[in-house]
């Protein structure tokens, strides 16, 4: 085989693998945008979510304040007081007062979650500027619901997998491949009851498994653009 005729076949199957039944990963990408009212999420600064979190039977109030371009905090509200986990822009920190009085940094995958969910845009609308690659492996089917499959590959070689739903254009899963002290585990999420809200269309409902962790998110109250002060993400030393 020549260079050429080399050269010709890795871009052939570059344009099958990025084109499937008509449709480009861009034009599906383009479509995704529009469903969700990306071009409102774009005006909004600041995300206050309030809801409950059910996990090994428990079920417990929580919120979730994000402020544009990457603040995150996750509380759960206890009786005795709080657990919280947070991104400043910078640094990720933790509190849990039934392990410890003080705060703590996050490291390793935890940092590295905290960091994606503290993207307000999200990873499948600005992964290039993250220098990640995305590829469309094709339309495949998550029971009897046909959607569309796009990848993202990391320089570090993790794998991110979206899934699509062919009609709404909305990502009704998601996974991930991690390794934890050296073991490899997948977690996933799967997203539904989707509403309206300023514009956009957010999941209300969310089901991760994480290893042998099954967590269920509902969200009940959603607002934007409320005042919000850099102070309730930074870490308490």
């Amino acid at each position: 085989m020549t260079n050429v005729t080399r050269t010709l076949t890795v871009l052939l199957l570059a344009l099958t693998i990025q084109t499937v039944s008509g449709q480009t990963a861009n034009e599906i990408l383009a479509k995704h945008e529009a469903a969700t009212g990306f071009n409102f999420r774009l005006k909004i600064k600041t995300l206050t979510s309030i809801g409950q979190i059910t996990q090994m039977g428990n079920t417990l109030p929580i919120s979730i304040i994000q402020k544009r371009p990457n603040k995150y905090r996750f509380d759960v509200h206890l009786d005795e007081g709080r657990i919280t986990q947070a991104f400043d822009g910078t640094e990720g920190w933790s509190f849990n007062p039934f392990s410890s009085q003080d705060t703590i940094p996050l490291e390793g995958p935890e940092l590295a979650q905290i960091k994606e969910s503290a993207d307000f845009d999200g990873i499948l609308h600005n992964y290039r500027q993250k220098g990640f690659t995305m590829q469309l492996v094709g339309q495949v089917k998550i029971g009897q619901q046909d959607v569309w499959k796009i990848q993202i590959r990391k320089p570090t070689g993790e794998v991110m997998n979206f899934f699509i739903d062919t009609r709404s254009y909305l990502v009704v899963k998601s996974d991930v491949g991690l390794l934890i002290d050296r073991m490899p585990y997948v977690a996933e999420s799967v997203f539904g009851d989707f509403r309206k809200v300023g514009g956009m269309v957010l999941p209300y409902f969310i089901q991760t498994r994480n290893g042998a962790m099954l967590t269920e998110t509902r969200i009940d109250t959603v607002r934007i653009n409320e005042t919000m002060e850099d102070y309730y993400f930074q870490r308490n030393r």
